[in-house]
């Protein structure tokens, strides 16, 4: 009996230190901060000046809004963060796809974290729209965030207020 014991032991301290890890990396806590609402502005959006931005810059800028309201006095656009490059492959996709669904449910928010660093360095804001929403699917699908940017125009074209709003996730 006691020698069965010795046998046994060493592969458990290996599985025992393995459990403690993951349980460490576990433990790491979810930043926000790159993808924020305040990072966001900052980073990407640091030319919208109420007051001071014309329609055009925008428009050069970010595209043509996702939606148009009072004769164009109010733009809408629909943007979602994404890494800058070409489009994803549905193989991508599917390991983004798992490896979050994953990183999500066992708290395991290393992975997470240093996406969205990523992001915050190599990503790009896409301005989303019925003419482009089914070329981009999967990155649709895929986004580690998306906003919405309401931006109200004064008689000259002018900016006049702006609200960036984080809606997902």
């Amino acid at each position: 009996m006691t020698t069965a014991r010795v046998r046994c032991c060493p592969l458990l301290l290996p599985a025992f230190i393995m459990l403690l890890m993951i349980m460490a990396c576990a433990n790491e806590k979810l930043y926000e901060s790159f993808i924020s609402e305040p990072y966001v502005r900052e980073r990407w959006l640091s030319y919208l000046e109420d007051g001071r931005t014309k329609k055009d810059e925008i428009i050069r800028r970010l595209g043509e809004p996702t939606s148009r309201f009072q004769n164009g006095i109010i733009l809408g656009y629909r943007l979602i963060l994404v890494e800058e490059g070409g489009d994803i492959s549905e193989k991508e996709y599917r390991s983004i796809i798992l490896t979050r669904d994953a990183a999500y449910t066992q708290r395991y928010y290393a992975w997470v974290n240093k996406e969205r660093k990523l992001l915050s360095e190599k990503g790009i804001l896409f301005t989303l729209r019925d003419e482009n929403k089914d070329d981009k699917i999967l990155e649709i699908l895929s986004r580690e965030a998306e906003y919405s940017l309401i931006l109200v125009f004064d008689d000259h074209g002018t900016l006049a207020k702006h609200d960036l709003r984080r809606i997902m996730p």
